[in-house]
This record gives C-alpha cells, sequence and structure tokens, in this order.
C-alpha cells in the first residue's frame, strides 16, 4: 500500500516532467495541426509528365490538412532530366510559375500527416519507397528561365535549338512539371522550406 505522502510526491513530480515537457515526444504539430498538400493539375500523356500544385486547396502558409489524415507523401528524384517543350499559358510572371524539376514524381502509400516529424523522416518516407536519391517534393522545386516555353529553352543541345541550360535556371514555385503519371484521385504531402506549413513545424 503506498503512503499519500508518496503519492503527492509522484504525482507532483508527474506533474513538473508534463509542464516542463522533458521525456516527452510529441507527434507532429504544423501551424493549425495541417500540413501543407498538392494535387495533379493536368497529365501530358505524349510528354509523359505531370503539371502539379496546390491549386484552389493547398496553403504552404499554415497548412491546409489535417496532419491526422492519411496523404501520399510526393517524392522528387532531380535527375538533370532536360525540359520538355511543354507550352505555358500562365498570364502572370508565367516561367516562374511553371519551372521544371528535372526529373520524376512518385507518390508513397497513404500515411498520416503525424508520421512526418521531420524533414528527413519524410525524405525516409520516399527513400524506403524507391531507393536512393529520393526526397520529399518542396514548394520551390520547378527552375524556369524568363521567357521559356513549348519553343524555348527545352531538350538538350543534340535535339534542341533552344536547349534547357541545367545548372543556370532559376527557383520557381506555386507549381511545378515534372515526368510522371501520379493520377488525380489524392492529394500530397509537400514540403514548403520558408514557411510554417509542413506537420512538423510546432
Amino acid at each position: 500500500m503506498f503512503k499519500p505522502s508518496l503519492l503527492g510526491s509522484a504525482a507532483l513530480t508527474v506533474a513538473s516532467i508534463l509542464a516542463s515537457g522533458i521525456g516527452f515526444v510529441g507527434s507532429a504539430q504544423a501551424a493549425g495541426g495541417k500540413g501543407y498538400t498538392t494535387g495533379l493539375y493536368a497529365h501530358d500523356s505524349v510528354l509523359g509528365i505531370d503539371h502539379i500544385g496546390h491549386n484552389s486547396i493547398g496553403d504552404p502558409y499554415v497548412g491546409d490538412t489535417s496532419c491526422a489524415a492519411k496523404r501520399p507523401v510526393l517524392c522528387i528524384k532531380v535527375d538533370g532530366s532536360a525540359r520538355p517543350p511543354y507550352p505555358i499559358a500562365d498570364s502572370m510572371t508565367k516561367a516562374f510559375y511553371n519551372g521544371w524539376v528535372e526529373g520524376h514524381f512518385a507518390r508513397t502509400k497513404p500515411v498520416k500527416g503525424t508520421l512526418l516529424t521531420s524533414l528527413a523522416a519524410a525524405n525516409a518516407q520516399c527513400t524506403s519507397a524507391f531507393g536512393a536519391g529520393w526526397r520529399m517534393a518542396e514548394f520551390h522545386d520547378g527552375r524556369y528561365l524568363p521567357g521559356m516555353d513549348d519553343t524555348h529553352f527545352y531538350g538538350d543541345a543534340a535535339h534542341s535549338p533552344s536547349p534547357w541550360p541545367s545548372g543556370a535556371t532559376m527557383e520557381g514555385g506555386h507549381t511545378m512539371y515534372g515526368y510522371g503519371n501520379l493520377g488525380s484521385d489524392t492529394r500530397f504531402w509537400t514540403h514548403i522550406n520558408d514557411q510554417p506549413g509542413n506537420c512538423w513545424n510546432p
């Protein structure tokens, strides 16, 4: 039988630990308990590419989907692939918003956002599913050059009059193109590196 004094002391100790957070590892908690997601705008079956972005649902600034929900992680492997000649019709700074990822997209099986406790944990989902060189896709992965379109800055020097200059491009944002066929049946957990919209942000 426990003595009341010992029970009181133990309760005080537990209360102190809970208050300080020492010894406890919390689950992922993005701003408002939400994480950022992207989805498919369109698939080009001729070029074999997907156009991915947040459209009207995704919120890269504070997250848009409960971290308790299950979504596939959007994975990317940057392999230096030259940009194919996809057209760009955006009315704003069009090249910036339609960058090329220089690689391939893939999606993991759906996972709870609460498992994405860090960028390293999210990247590990991609590496585990697809192998070395794969990582979680990021909001700014699209690369661009002003003036790029379906007749400028595409292909390699052996096959294009205006080749894609890999390594001399700029960082875009919001939407991106890459090789893949992800499907439109779900949205994907996606990383942003300069806003608290990830499922590991406090």
